[in-house]
């Protein structure tokens, strides 16, 4: 968790939430237990044009067989010769993370409070509140802590919209939305800003692992 967060955050609440991600998403546990280790550096290398670029890569210079294998895993998505490797999206959503020199989109509002600690820089986050319609702005810090007066401007919603994760992009992200404070009352599980940073943060940690060098 990020230690420099200061607004309350429930513990129990943060590893809760993170479990059920990790159930359902192994993400993780899938690249450890399930890949080799050239299908693992071709998922970096995947990561790594994303987080240089913050564009999308096509397949063209990757390993084949390793791209069929991570999108077997679900660790990639290939949509018209573009690969989006979460929480980087190829395709445009209504989730937008402005950084300096280029604007990434993320899949789910999770996906966005992570790529700022990813690419180590501030930004600001724009997506649209699926109740109300309202749009709403964030900046996060480049250590993935939203700025303590943007700690109220909305709650994440994590809502099933499927009954069992197939692909990530599919049946578990368009559940994970940020949603303002006055419609979340209405939400079955929402964490405050503060808890979902903690909880993407944690969650996509390996991925800092990776580029750093580090095994899984």
């Amino acid at each position: 968790m990020n230690a420099t967060i200061t607004a309350p955050v429930d513990p129990k609440r943060v590893l809760a939430a993170l479990a059920a991600l990790h159930r359902a998403w192994p993400l993780e546990q899938r690249l450890r237990l399930a890949a080799c280790e050239a299908t693992r550096e071709t998922y970096l290398a995947v990561l790594l044009r994303w987080v240089q670029t913050g564009a999308a890569p096509t397949p063209e210079g990757f390993d084949r067989e390793a791209l069929e294998e991570l999108v077997a895993l679900d660790a990639l998505k290939i949509v018209d010769g573009r690969i989006t490797c979460p929480p980087f999206s190829a395709a445009a959503t209504d989730i937008l993370v402005h950084v300096p020199h280029e604007t990434v989109h993320a899949l789910s509002a999770l996906d966005a409070l992570a790529l700022p600690r990813l690419q180590a820089t501030a930004a600001i986050i724009e997506a649209t509140c699926p109740v109300s319609g309202a749009r709403l702005q964030i900046v996060v810090g480049e250590g993935g802590t939203p700025r303590a007066e943007d700690l109220g401007v909305a709650r994440v919603a994590l809502r099933k919209v499927a009954d069992q994760v197939l692909r990530y992009a599919f049946d578990l992200a368009p559940g994970i939305r940020f949603l303002r404070p006055s419609e979340a009352e209405g939400a079955r599980q929402t964490l405050s800003l503060a808890e979902a940073s903690a909880v993407a943060n944690a969650f996509y940690a390996f991925q800092r692992k990776l580029i750093r060098g580090e095994p899984l």
